[in-house]
C-alpha cells in the first residue's frame, strides 16, 4: 500500500521528537539533582567557614583578655611575613644588588649576629632568628632584611657606593655536613656550596611504622620499634664517622633536621656547630629542594621611613 500522505514518515518523526524530549527531560532532571547537590555542598562549606571564623574570633578574644597572650597576638599581626628565597631566587637578587650604585656613598651593608645593631623599623621583623641578620639599605629606594642560612659570627657595617656582598657569597658557599634524620631512611651528605652535593648517601634499615590490631601488644610493638630505631641510629653513626674522617677538616657546620628523637641521639656525635633545619624525608630525584632548604635565605622588605625621603 502506498503512503500517499506520508503518514508513516510523520509518525516516525513524532516518535523521534518524543524520544528526544524524553532524553532532554532526563538530562534536565540530572542537572537539577547535580545543582541541588552543589548548593547543598556550598551551604555546608559556608556553614563550616562561618563556624571556623567564629571559633577563631572567640580564640582571639580569649587571647586578648590575657595581657601576655594579647601582646603575642598583636606582635603576630604586626609582624610582616617573610619570603623564603630559593637558591636561584637568591642568585637573581645578588645580581640585582651588584648593579646598584650611589654617587652619595650611602648604600649600607650590615652583618649582625644579634638585633642590637638593627634600626627600630627593622626590629619588629627580627623575631626568633638565631642566625643573625643581613641588613641592606638603599636610601629612598629600598631596605631589605635577610635571615641567612648560617650564623653571622661578627658584627660589621659599611657604607659605600656599592653593596659589600662578599660575606653573602661566603654564606652561599659554606661547606657543610648534612644529616636528614628519619626513622629507617636517613640522608648523609656533604655540600661544598649551594650548587650540588659533593657526596650523599642514604642509610636505610627496617623500622616498624604502624601497630596493627591483633598480634603483638602495643607495648611489645613499641619495644621492638625502639630496637629498630636504635639499630638505625647505630648504622647512621657508623657511616657518619666515616664521613667525618674524610671531611672534618673541610666542613664548617652540621645541618641537622628530621625526626626530633633521632636528632637528639645524633647531635652529640657530630663534633661541629649545629644548624637545625626542618628537613622533610628526602627525595633522591629532587635533592635541589634539600639544597634550597639548606642554603635558602628569608627576605623581609622593610617600608621606608618618612625621614628617609627628607634626607638631603
Amino acid at each position: 500500500m502506498v503512503d500517499l500522505f506520508g503518514k508513516k514518515k510523520l509518525s516516525d518523526r513524532i516518535h523521534e521528537l518524543e524520544f528526544g524530549m524524553a532524553e532532554l527531560r532526563r538530562e534536565n532532571e540530572e542537572l537539577v539533582r547535580t545543582l541541588e547537590k552543589r548548593e547543598e555542598k556550598i551551604r555546608k562549606l559556608a556553614s563550616a567557614y562561618q563556624e571556623a571564623k567564629l571559633a577563631l574570633k572567640a580564640k582571639e578574644q580569649r587571647m586578648a583578655a590575657s595581657p601576655v597572650a594579647g601582646a603575642i597576638l598583636e606582635e603576630r599581626r604586626a609582624r610582616p611575613p617573610g619570603t623564603k628565597l630559593s637558591i636561584r631566587e637568591m642568585e637573581r637578587l645578588m645580581k640585582r644588588l651588584q648593579t646598584c650604585r650611589s654617587p652619595m656613598d650611602d648604600l649600607l651593608t650590615a652583618f649582625l649576629p644579634d638585633d642590637s645593631g638593627l634600626p627600630p623599623e627593622a626590629k619588629r621583623y627580627a623575631i626568633k632568628s638565631t642566625r643573625g641578620w643581613v641588613f641592606l639599605k638603599y636610601p629612598q629606594l629600598f631596605t631589605l632584611l635577610l635571615v641567612p642560612p648560617f650564623p653571622i659570627l661578627e658584627s660589621s657595617s659599611v657604607e659605600g657606593s656599592t653593596f659589600q656582598l662578599d660575606h653573602l657569597r661566603d654564606l652561599m658557599e659554606m661547606p657543610v655536613l648534612v644529616v636528614s634524620a628519619h626513622a629507617g631512611d636517613t640522608l648523609l651528605g656533604v655540600a661544598f656550596g649551594r650548587d650540588a652535593f659533593e657526596v650523599q648517601e642514604s642509610v636505610e634499615s627496617q623500622v616498624k611504622e604502624k601497630h596493627s590490631k591483633g598480634g603483638w601488644s602495643q607495648k611489645r610493638f613499641e619495644r621492638l620499634r625502639e630496637e629498630d630505631v636504635s639499630s638505625h641510629v647505630e648504622a647512621v653513626l657508623q657511616r657518619l664517622a666515616e664521613f667525618q674522617a674524610k671531611y672534618a677538616s673541610v666542613v664548617k657546620y652540621a645541618v641537622l633536621g628530621g625526626d626530633q628523637s633521632l636528632m637528639k641521639q645524633i647531635a652529640p656525635a657530630l663534633g661541629l656547630p649545629v644548624v637545625e633545619r626542618r628537613l622533610d624525608r628526602h627525595d633522591e630525584k629532587r635533592l635541589d629542594r634539600l639544597l634550597d632548604e639548606i642554603y635558602g635565605f628569608t627576605c623581609y622588605r622593610i617600608e621606608q621611613n618618612e625621614g628617609d625621603f627628607a634626607r638631603p
